[in-house]
């Protein structure tokens, strides 16, 4: 076997034992006493979302899930500092800024009252700022950066000058209004930036909160709460860091579901990447020769085939927990090989 290939496998079986741990309610207990400790506690946390830093909509949709986590990190003794999109950036994948007329400037950011005094006690007293796409401090209307942007300069440029001259221990990303499971993780502005965080070096976790679509997007009922999500990245982070695991290999895609009023959430589960998609885009409008305009239309669900796929996991009521950990680097199959070496 590659030499790449079998450490892969080392580090998805060793998730594989933690989420079984996580089911059994324990992590390797009789060698606790050998491992780093199994919390939080003082774990420095660059926290972002796709969502935006505002946290004003009832429905919870432009941050709430980040203060949530937030909360309940401080309170479990994580030094927090957000850096997220001064706007709403849902769907806007990768996306990094290039234009060298126009930089990316980082403004502190009014936290909802509702969260204000969470962090008071932490090192970096819960900082929170939003990044636009501006060479001014950013203000109503500013465009946003991408959630990608703001991993990126806070790594780089921002955490080390200011809070933590080592950068951050860990980068987290959501807690998404909205699943990020399937196929479509790969527009998600939310495991983007953890993508991001993977390409520094940083261990990284996005996060996401299944939704009842139509109920919640149309009457704002059946939204996400985010507060028993908040609780199970608290304690998956903490088993992760008592079992070893939060190195830089770690990029984790975890999606909590949406459990309606008559129904159980099932348990942990470690899946894989579903080929299909839960909120599948359609666009609608008449077509000519000449050229046509479209309308974005309701998302469908497009069901996975595949074996173990988060997608099934979540209509289960199960949290999903993925390890985005593929190589890429894979050596060529024989005939690609082959191919190529026949080109003229």
């Amino acid at each position: 076997m590659h030499a790449r290939h079998r450490k892969i496998g080392i580090a998805i079986g060793a998730v594989a034992v933690l989420v079984a741990g996580l089911l059994a309610g324990q992590v390797g207990a009789s060698a606790e006493s050998a491992k780093p400790p199994a919390t939080v506690k003082g774990l420095k946390i660059l926290l972002t979302n796709d969502d935006s830093v505002q946290g004003t909509k009832a429905d919870g949709s432009d941050g709430q899930g980040l203060y949530e986590l937030r909360k309940a990190l401080c309170a479990a003794g994580a030094d927090v500092v957000v850096i997220g999109p001064w706007g709403q950036q849902s769907g806007q994948g990768g996306r990094i800024t290039t234009d060298r007329a126009t930089g990316l400037t980082v403004t502190p950011a009014s936290v909802p009252e509702t969260y204000a005094g969470d962090c008071a006690d932490a090192g970096a007293g819960g900082a929170v700022y939003g990044v636009c796409n501006s060479n001014m401090t950013c203000t109503t209307g500013s465009p946003s950066a991408s959630p990608s942007d703001t991993v990126r300069i806070g790594i780089q440029n921002f955490l080390p000058a200011t809070y933590w001259p080592a950068g951050p221990d860990l980068v987290l990303s959501g807690i998404n209004w909205g699943q990020n499971a399937g196929i479509g993780v790969f527009h998600s502005g939310t495991t983007s930036a953890a993508v991001t965080a993977h390409e520094f070096g940083r261990p990284a976790i996005a996060f996401s909160e299944q939704f009842d679509l139509i109920p919640c997007a149309v009457s704002g009922v059946n939204c996400p709460t985010y507060t028993p999500g908040a609780a199970f990245a608290v304690t998956l982070i903490g088993k992760l860091r008592g079992a070893g695991l939060l190195k830089p290999s770690t990029l984790l895609n975890v999606n909590f579901p949406y459990v309606g009023a008559d129904e159980k959430q099932g348990k942990p589960a470690l899946n894989v990447l579903g080929n299909g998609d839960m909120l599948d885009m359609t666009w609608n409008g008449a077509t000519t020769t000449e050229g046509a305009t479209y309308s974005l239309g309701i998302p469908s669900d497009r069901k996975s085939t595949n074996k173990n796929a988060d997608t099934t996991a979540l209509d289960a009521n199960r949290i999903s927990i993925v390890a985005m950990t593929g190589d890429w680097s894979r050596t060529p199959s024989k005939k690609l090989t082959a191919l190529v070496k026949a080109l003229r």
